[in-house]
């Protein structure tokens, strides 16, 4: 396994780029005119397995220290490995990484908590699963007109508004079940709770991992006032004109699921 702590000095990172949304469907566009290898998938970078992620969203992927970390950088680091190749990494945002993928021209794959929607399958191919999380709402400690018990009527309320990061399934989720409400979209996760902390909003939406780990962490005089289950997987993103990388992805995922590497990187950051 490569040094995890020395990817920050040979990454790329990238600002927004003009893409439409993760959770829109559109054209897969054509194979990169890259490295073709000799397993027969294309890569954008001859021997780098390029990887498009927004580096904001703690426990998966974030930055501390100048340096890239989270359990999916870390198991994107280790898949690399496995397919022989060095790991170069893309930070964007969120909402663009799926259709950054199905262009198949700035990175090979997204690994970014993507979780496997029918929308998404529509625009790029998923690995199979490597994990599985649910949705939780947060407000601040001192917010007692908003429970767990009360939140479907309090929070679908013309005027109420609530924070979500744009492009994600959180998004999908308030659309759905709070109608009524507005809803504020962010670039990441961290600008939700901090909208929380401002009062620009009263609740955010976002996945539960995400938020027992920001909670303790950054904002802890905010809380999760309800898990809801929804049994997301998250999975890989790749391109639909590459399947053979999807193949090779998949048979590493499960070598490292049967020899307790995965299993390793949960306990590791707490998922």
């Amino acid at each position: 396994m490569k040094k995890f702590g020395a990817l920050a000095a040979s990454v790329a990172m990238v600002g927004v780029m003009a893409l439409s949304g993760c959770g829109a469907a559109g054209n897969a566009g054509s194979a990169p005119a890259g490295d073709t290898t000799a397993e027969g998938y294309s890569l954008v970078s001859e021997g780098k397995l390029t990887i498009g992620t927004s580096a904001e969203y703690e426990p998966f992927e974030y930055m501390e220290d100048g340096e890239y970390k989270g359990f999916d950088l870390e198991l994107a680091g280790i898949l690399a490995d496995k397919l022989g190749l060095d790991l170069e990494i893309v930070n964007m945002d969120f909402d663009g990484i799926c259709a950054g993928v199905a262009s198949a021209t700035k990175f090979d794959i997204g690994v970014a908590a993507i979780s496997v929607t029918p929308e998404r399958e529509k625009e790029i191919d998923f690995t199979d699963p490597y994990y599985m999380d649910d949705q939780a709402i947060v407000t601040m400690k001192d917010n007692a007109d908003i429970t767990g018990d009360n939140y479907t009527e309090a929070l679908n309320v013309e005027g109420v508004k609530i924070a979500v990061q744009s492009g994600s399934t959180a998004e999908a989720y308030a659309k759905e079940n709070f109608p009524e409400a507005e809803l504020v979209p962010f670039k990441n996760a961290t600008d939700c709770f901090a909208a929380v902390q401002s009062n620009q909003v009263v609740a955010l939406v976002t996945n539960r991992s995400v938020a027992l780990q920001l909670v303790e962490s950054s904002f802890d005089n905010e809380q999760i006032i309800k898990s809801v289950s929804t049994g997301e997987e998250y999975a890989i993103a790749v391109s639909k004109d590459n399947p053979a990388l999807t193949k090779a992805l998949n048979e590493a995922i499960a070598e490292l699921t049967e020899d307790g590497t995965i299993d390793e990187l949960k306990a590791k950051y707490g998922v």
